[in-house]
């Protein structure tokens, strides 16, 4: 038990999504020459495969809590991917409005 906590302890701790992360993302898409609802699209298309990838991830594991190994721990090192990459539920609803109001100026 003891050496499952000083493994838990190692690994790195995830980032919690913050609201500075949908400006610091609006912040990149509005200095684009290109499509913006374009570029935000793509984004989200990308968070969607995240999700579903690691969702399947879980639904693979034969208890109800996922337990990670070292092995689980070495692959989401590898794949680790920046923190503006993971976003909330919140985060997307955030994202959708932006994108609202910039079709709006469009008009």
């Amino acid at each position: 038990m003891s050496n499952k906590i000083q493994e838990y302890s190692i690994s790195p701790q995830k980032g919690i999504v913050v609201d500075s992360s949908v400006r610091h993302i609006a912040r990149k898409i509005s200095v684009q020459d290109r499509d913006k609802e374009a570029m935000i699209n793509s984004y989200l298309e990308e968070v969607k495969k995240s999700l579903l990838l690691n969702i399947t991830q879980y639904e693979k594991s034969d208890t109800s809590m996922r337990s990670e190994t070292n092995e689980d721990a070495i692959d989401d090192n590898q794949e680790a991917q920046p923190i503006e990459a993971t976003v909330s539920e919140d985060a997307l609803k955030k994202v959708e409005g932006f994108l609202r109001k910039m079709k709006e100026k469009e008009k």
